[in-house]
């Protein structure tokens, strides 16, 4: 899976018949074609998009045979030259073939091929704006809707968990979380669509959380991303990008049942009319399991989701869209006494946005607004008391406004921008005066320009915080196509991670525990410098090889240490920046494509350290391996399998002895096999089966919910034709 997303094989020789065909078919033009030089140079208009996924290409390159260059493509691939009919053009952009064609009117339409090295994704940036990953020299892993339902991902740790260097913790009680390259949640950024999930205030994001309903994609991205997405991207990356309405009307709808009390069930409805479009989607999943606690019997957890997208075209060169979405959760277990905890969390978000096509540019606006609803009670029955004694209730809101220019001019890629957010938490008893908030505000600029088969970007972030002060954030980095067959890439970046509302307000005592952890007010952001060096050798598109090798080191580190004991006689924690670590390590991937077989492997390689307490990062596994098949078989409608084994190896587990740090014990390694197969009853109708965790394993440290597990699915889908 990693660089691209995924095709399957008998849909990409199509594609690449396809590209064939219309190279040849536009070359029998040319030759038929004999140039006019004895007419006056016209306006010549066309689209240069990509033979993959036919969307347009930006920047790319529109030449002259003598080599003098005539123009550029913008952010739809669409461009304008002055040419005669029966010139020849040179169409380049880096990362696709280049392309000889002649002119043979007005209008033109230019296919390029993409290289084998780097396939045709995507990745959200600065001012989010989406690029291709011919744009980009980070290292970027994107999952389409066909890798979800290969692994019947219905929350979006269920698929993460399934890539080799992503590891999840699970955080009891109720949380689950993804680490990248050994950084751990809060070092993770989680987006919906560019935006932050909820939870962030206190540290409470669970990924098992996150729907995948109306997902198109997920990208992953490794390492420091502070320039493009400023606080919490030291680790990497995870954005998930909602599905755009479809162009005629359709409906589409999901049911699940399975071991463990799992049931699933989604439906949608969308269109596009005339220059508006809308996407409605809802959910809905349970389980009877935690996959934070060790327990079974009381232990429930049910999300509702509800997301929905509005866009509109009001000309060439303006476009609005809405989006909003929102969630209710309710998590159940033992906590003792005969007593069970609850967790309710209820939370929205949306956001409004134009862009408009100006200035030689695009300039988008997006005003963003969240809302989330935190309440922990007790009860001996099934269902919460409303009232009880045990309330814990807590308000996170979130506001912010966004404007981000992108232009292409010549060589170059401008992005530039500016962000303000407003932040407030409310939690009574916990934080003093029951509330705190802060103001943000940040300005970036990002340059990327190709010289000959060479990427270069420039970035910086400058963020400041009414709560913790400011940072200032470089990135640079550099993509070399040396050949189709090769691509190699190199990144230097400075991240970093604001302290939460939770680690410098934040007051928490557990008397039955005999301990206090007490917010500190001088906690600056923890920051990380990190180099990465890889390369894609794809001599063909049915293989691919992948490498790279990186280093992260990060100071200031936020950490809670012993303080003394206070006049009730608890021992008192506090949060301090005193800890040093870093993580290195080697991220190997293969993908091979034959007939009907598309398979990938992937094995990473992880080393953390504390440079303080001389002790490995706690939870975080050496190694990590996957290997995925999918086959598709030619019987009745067509059916599918897919084959996926996961590994994670063993790691030791660090806490407290006495009043230091130290092993105190081990989490086992796991080996998993999931398998899943799926049949086309027809055109609208699709069954499924599978089952996880097929061999049963379930190490030291592993949850209930980790459990073998069967399922049954039906998947039903209409769409009108035009």
């Amino acid at each position: 899976m990693q660089q691209s997303v995924f095709q399957r094989g008998s849909v990409r020789a199509a594609l690449c018949a396809s590209v064939l065909a219309s190279n040849t078919l536009v070359a029998q033009q040319a030759t038929n074609l004999r140039p006019v030089n004895d007419v006056a140079r016209s306006t010549v208009r066309g689209t240069i998009v990509s033979g993959t996924d036919t969307t347009g290409i930006f920047a790319a390159e529109i030449r002259s045979r003598p080599g003098a260059v005539l123009g550029r493509t913008d952010q739809h691939g669409q461009f304008s030259v002055s040419a005669n009919t029966g010139d020849t053009i040179v169409v380049r952009a880096l990362g696709f073939r280049e392309r000889r064609v002649m002119v043979s009117g007005a209008e033109m339409r230019v296919v390029l091929e993409v290289s084998p090295t780097v396939l045709s994704t995507y990745t959200t940036t600065v001012g989010q704006r989406e690029i291709r990953g011919t744009e980009a020299t980070v290292k970027t892993t994107v999952f389409d809707r066909s890798d979800i339902d290969a692994v019947a991902a219905i929350s979006a740790n269920q698929l993460l968990r399934q890539v080799p260097g992503l590891q999840e913790v699970a955080s009891p009680p109720s949380q689950t979380t993804i680490s990248i390259r050994g950084f751990s949640a809060a070092r993770v950024l989680v987006l919906i669509d560019g935006e932050p999930v909820t939870g962030g205030l206190i540290e409470n994001r669970d990924l098992g959380r996150l729907s995948t309903v109306a997902t198109e994609r997920i990208e992953v991205t490794k390492g420091p991303s502070s320039v493009e997405f400023g606080s919490d991207a030291l680790g990497g990356v995870i954005n998930l990008v909602s599905s755009a309405p479809t162009k005629t009307l359709s409906i589409d709808g999901v049911a699940r049942q399975g071991g463990l009390g799992r049931m699933e069930g989604t439906a949608g409805v969308s269109q596009t009319l005339g220059d508006f479009g809308y996407r409605i989607n809802g959910g809905w999943r349970q389980l009877d399991r935690v996959l934070g606690v060790d327990a079974v019997g009381s232990t429930f957890e049910r999300v509702f989701d509800l997301r929905s997208s509005f866009r509109y075209r009001m000309s060439e060169k303006f476009s609005l869209r809405a989006d909003v979405q929102g969630t209710t959760e309710r998590q159940r277990w033992p906590v003792g006494g005969g007593y069970n905890g609850f967790i309710d969390n209820q939370s929205g978000q949306g956001f409004v946005e134009a862009q408009l096509q100006a200035l030689g540019g695009a300039f988008r606006a997006r005003a963003f607004a969240q809302r989330d609803n935190y309440q922990y009670r007790q009860s001996q029955l099934n269902v919460p008391i409303a009232g009880s004694g045990d309330l814990l209730e807590q308000h996170e809101r979130i506001n912010r406004v966004l404007l981000a220019y992108s232009r292409s001019a010549g060589r170059q890629t401008i992005d530039l921008g500016g962000q303000f957010t407003t932040r407030q938490l409310v939690a009574p008893t916990k934080v003093e005066g029951d509330s705190a908030e802060d103001h943000v505000s940040e300005v970036f600029a990002k340059d990327s320009w190709t010289i000959g088969p060479t990427l270069s970007t420039v970035g910086v972030r400058y963020t400041n915080s009414t709560l913790w002060g400011d940072a200032v954030n470089p990135s640079f980095g550099l993509a070399w196509q040396a050949a189709s067959a090769w691509r190699f890439r190199g990144n230097i970046a400075r991240g970093f991670r604001a302290p939460s509302f939770k680690e410098i307000r934040y007051t928490f005592a557990n008397p039955a525990a005999g301990y206090t952890v007490v917010g500190n007010g001088d906690l600056r952001p923890e920051s990380s410098w990190s180099t990465s060096v890889g390369g894609t050798f794809a001599p063909n598109g049915t293989v691919s090889f992948d490498v790279e090798g990186y280093r992260n080191n990060v100071k200031d580190l936020i950490d809670t240490r012993y303080g003394g004991t206070n006049s009730a006689g608890l021992a008192v924690y506090s949060n301090v920046n005193v800890a040093r670590a870093h993580t290195n390590g080697v991220e190997t991937s293969v993908r091979l494509m034959h007939g009907p077989y598309d398979a990938t492997f992937g094995y990473d390689f992880l080393h953390t350290r504390d440079d303080e307490l001389r002790l490995p990062l706690s939870q975080r596994a050496a190694n990590t391996a996957r290997a995925h098949v999918q086959r598709e078989w030619s019987l009745l409608s067509g059916i599918t399998t897919d084959l996926n084994v996961r590994y994670t190896g063993a790691s030791k587990l660090i806490g407290t002895v006495g009043t230091s740090a130290g092993v105190v014990g081990k989490q086992g390694e796991l080996l998993a096999i999931d398998a899943q197969l799926r049949v086309n009853l027809s055109h609208l109708a699709e069954l499924s089966g599978g089952v996880n965790n097929l061999l049963n394993k379930r190490s030291m440290l592993y949850t209930p919910a980790y459990a073998r597990q069967f399922f049954l699915a039906l998947h039903l889908k209409w769409a009108a034709t035009r």
